[in-house]
């Protein structure tokens, strides 16, 4: 890595050509291949790890969630399924019901079609529309309010492309997956300009289309509830980075305990003018949905292949990490699960069991 940022000093100051050959082939000894992070910690076990058995609570019948949130004692439950008429529902857990669906999912006036995401920041929910590239918000004391039947949210249209953003305010947010700059975050306004960007790969091949950089590390955003840290997981390797908002080129990775090596070849659609990672047999999904506390972040883990399709979009590990980085506990699940909540006092979890279709909860040992 030296020799190859140094490449020109050493000829100007005329080495000799043996020293050339060892630049050139220190060089090339990256072998084309991506570098995430100049220097992740890697581990293989987790200092302590628990079964969990989980409890039904209710059946859920308006589709799949993609994410759950716990505010006091309200989960709101965010769908991604095709066939659904709202995008979000609330579920009062001291009165075991569910509240009307709002935002209905079309492309009319006040509705979302391609929302893929959503969070809760400061006092508004909000939801991104990936395909209309909106912003929704609506106040949260309107959201969880369930005798209120309008619960009309305001539209904001963004310029760039993202798959994923987390609120920062009314106006600002942290974005993820821009198909068209080598760093991994990015902070804008909502008129679209940009106020900084950081995580920049270490190194990426010559030859690597962004796009297909981006889509092979396709990560997801966890905000610490303070504010003031990002962690960042990844969906096709199992290493988690934590960034310092307040110093945002300091920044901790970590992998384990699976160790898993991302190689992939990049694949075209010349009609799009596209390129994205080819999701052969090999290729791994590893973290599929989190959670974050004051305390803790809580990443739900698959480890399964594409050879194994047809459970590879459920979890049935939960990996817990504090904000340094470092590996707390490994909770091994009864359950397949989608999307994770956990309590404000890191006791309990809640969960959405994908083959009985009940949200379940359960006691965090």
């Amino acid at each position: 890595m030296i020799f190859f940022k140094n490449r020109t000093t050493y000829r100007i100051l005329s080495f000799s050509c043996y020293l050339i050959v060892v630049s050139f082939m220190a060089c090339n000894s990256k072998n084309d291949k991506v570098i995430l992070h100049d220097n992740i910690l890697s581990f293989s076990t987790f200092p302590e790890e628990t079964n969990i058995i989980f409890n039904d609570l209710i059946e859920y019948k308006e589709g799949i969630p993609g994410t759950l949130q716990l505010v006091d004692s309200t989960l709101i439950i965010f769908n991604r399924s095709k066939n659904i008429k709202s995008f979000i529902y609330n579920y009062d857990l001291k009165n075991n019901k569910f509240s009307r669906g709002y935002l209905n999912k079309g492309r009319g006036p006040g509705e979302a079609y391609g929302g893929s995401c959503t969070g809760i920041t400061k006092n508004k929910v909000w939801v991104y529309d990936v395909t209309l590239k909106k912003i929704f918000l609506i106040d949260k004391s309107i959201a969880l309010n369930d005798e209120c039947e309008d619960k009309l949210f305001s539209s904001y249209p963004i310029k760039d492309h993202f798959y994923q953003i987390a609120l920062i305010d009314s106006c600002t947010f942290w974005g993820c997956g821009m198909f068209n700059t080598p760093y991994k975050i990015q902070k804008k306004d909502f008129s679209g300009k940009e106020l900084d960007e950081f995580g920049e790969f270490e190194y990426i091949p010559p030859k690597m289309p962004i796009d297909a950089l981006k889509d092979a590390y396709h990560s997801f955003f966890h905000i610490k509830p303070l504010g003031d840290k990002i962690a960042l997981s990844y969906l096709y390797t199992d290493v988690l980075e934590i960034y310092d908002t307040k110093k945002p080129f300091t920044n901790i990775a970590v992998q384990g305990p699976s160790l898993v090596d991302l190689n992939f070849k990049v694949a075209r659609i010349e009609s799009e003018n596209y390129n994205y990672m080819e999701k052969n047999k090999d290729i791994r999904k590893t973290f599929l949905a989190g959670a974050t506390t004051d305390e803790y972040i809580y990443l739900a883990y698959s480890g399964l292949s594409y050879a194994e399709r047809n459970d590879m979009n459920y979890c049935k590990f939960v990996f817990i990490y504090d904000w340094e980085g470092n590996p707390v506990k490994k909770l091994n699940l009864d359950r397949r699960i989608r999307g994770i909540a956990v309590s404000k006092d890191n006791k309990t979890i809640y969960s959405f069991d994908a083959d009985t279709g009940f949200i379940i909860k359960a006691d965090i040992i």
